[in-house]
């Protein structure tokens, strides 16, 4: 050790030495700390439903209230994970202070995530609902909505896609038909296999379905390999009844991906209920759609997705809300996708003020647009004869009523009108895009009606302000979660435990939106 010259003076640094009074952790928090609203905020909810999910009996368990707030605080400070949590309760002197010095471990953090709170989790964002109600921070007067992306715990390498199923089932069926033709070779080369029972084509072994007519078979080449003589004939039966045996589970195989694909265009097989969905960097990964509703960048509302379509998720959405609150918004304000006639008869319905955008809405703000002779809003309506009139002043007469359903099952009915005769028409090139036909336009009465309904709402003073807020509301609450937080991809895996996972960030969300106003009253 060299030789220390300098004068200067230090305080007094003892590691090791104890302290007669040790400091409270209390005190070692300041007022305005974001833990102290966590721990605020969870004492004034009710968890009555997770606590009536412990049986009871055994030992001690930890109190859930205790497990919740540390499961919140963690995801306000970007822990996400059981391990790091418990490392954390070990640690850091919020969380201490916080679990009052329980220190479960991860896996009890775990099993209480993706158990317990998988059944709760509405309980709790409900509870999370009422308690900003009653503050006054959400009066439920204007609703955001919008979706985003988030990824899935899954293998981007391990999609299973339904074409391709379908694909291969059709040639695994075609080489089950080929090998059928080569048990009828070796059926007419050993007859005495079938004893004293009908050749197949008396129909006694006809069977409509592709698996029940291999089962046919097999029992036929066991006929064959037991009866025969010719040891040849025997190999062959084996080995077509083999490479049977294989397509049969194959085809199984093809049957369950195509149900549990549905509707979508396929799954993950690390987590078959992530779907493919295109990424705002351009890469189509297994992901979830999430659906939130905000107010005052508060997350009033959210809902788990396997469909990219927002404006498809919004009856679902709008009905996840229901099980909050009674208490519906006043209005509400959504992109272009949103503006659908599902969407706008469900609003009317339920007596909401609707300040969506549709489909064409920014199209027709263009002058390209309004210009376009050629656009069907531009063609001249005749109301006693009920025809169009197109630029060359040939009419268009109405032909029938043509019946549309969405994948949702809603039913959406179009009047549909051609034009008497475009031959020879100068503007043909331009006016419709077959050359063989004439030109035809489906009006969609009620649809038309609620575009109407939609021109006029954001014309008006109130629905221009909502229009230019939209984007500062609920694209900054997924901006905050996924820049902010850095929350792109889910830990947990299967849709419940996804939206398990997607309650504790929504709450943490609003935790910490409560904590920054308070801390500009304060200021």
């Amino acid at each position: 050790m060299g030789k220390i010259t300098s004068k200067a003076v230090f305080k007094q640094y003892q590691p090791t030495q104890s302290l007669l009074l040790p400091p409270s952790l209390e005190e070692l928090i300041p007022q305005q700390h974001l833990v102290r609203v966590v721990n605020t905020v969870i004492e004034r909810m009710d968890i009555t439903a997770i606590i009536n999910k412990y049986e009871g009996g055994g030992t001690s368990a930890y109190h859930p209230r205790m497990l919740l707030k540390v499961l919140l605080y963690g995801y306000c400070m970007k822990i996400y994970t059981g391990r790091r949590l418990a490392k954390a309760l070990r640690e850091d002197v919020n969380f201490m202070w916080l679990s009052a010095y329980n220190r479960p471990d991860f896996r009890t953090i775990n099993l209480f995530r993706s158990g317990l709170l998988k059944d709760t989790i509405e309980d709790v964002f409900k509870s999370m609902l009422v308690f900003l109600i009653e503050q006054g921070y959400i009066k439920f007067e204007n609703y955001f909505c919008d979706g985003s992306t988030f990824g899935a715990n899954a293998n981007r390498h391990k999609m299973v896609w339904k074409k391709n199923a379908v694909r291969y089932k059709e040639a695994t069926e075609q080489k089950c038909k080929e090998l059928f033709s080569r048990i009828e070779e070796l059926n007419s080369a050993e007859e005495s296999a079938y004893a004293n029972r009908d050749i197949e084509e008396t129909g006694q072994h006809v069977c409509a379905n592709i698996e029940d007519q291999i089962a046919v078979q097999i029992e036929r080449l066991d006929d064959i390999i037991n009866g025969a003589e010719a040891k040849a004939v025997k190999r062959k039966a084996r080995t077509i009844k083999k490479k049977l045996e294989e397509n049969k589970v194959a085809l199984s195989k093809y049957d369950r991906q195509q149900q549990i694909s549905s509707q979508r265009s396929g799954y993950s097989k690390t987590d078959e209920d992530a779907t493919a969905m295109k990424m705002k960097n351009d890469e189509i990964l297994p992901a979830y759609n999430i659906l939130i509703g905000t107010e005052d960048q508060f997350i009033t509302n959210y809902s788990v997705h396997q469909k990219t379509n927002d404006g498809a998720c919004f009856k679902e959405h709008m009905k996840q809300l229901e099980t909050y609150t009674d208490q519906l918004p006043q209005n509400v304000i959504a992109d272009s996708i949103f503006g659908t006639e599902e969407n706008s008869a469900l609003l009317e319905q339920k007596g909401i003020d609707n300040y969506m955008k549709f489909p064409l809405y920014h199209k027709e703000q263009t002058r390209k647009y309004r210009n376009n002779p050629f656009s069907k809003d531009n063609f001249i309506y005749d109301q006693q004869t009920d025809t169009y009139s197109c630029p060359n002043s040939k009419r268009l007469l109405f032909s029938h009523i043509r019946k549309d359903t969405n994948k949702n099952g809603f039913i959406s009915h179009s009047r549909l009108y051609e034009c008497e005769d475009c031959a020879g028409c100068p503007f043909a090139d331009k006016c419709k895009k077959s050359i063989d036909n004439n030109r035809t336009i489906l009006v969609n009465e009620k649809l038309e009606r609620y575009k109407q309904l939609m021109r006029k709402n954001l014309r008006t003073e109130k629905g221009d302000k909502l229009k230019r807020k939209r984007g500062q509301e609920v694209e900054s609450c997924f901006g905050d979660l996924k820049m902010n937080q850095g929350f792109r991809r889910f830990g947990l895996r299967g849709k419940e435990k996804v939206k398990t996972e997607a309650g504790l960030l929504m709450i943490s969300h609003n935790i910490r939106k409560i904590h920054l106003k308070n801390i500009k009253k304060v200021a």
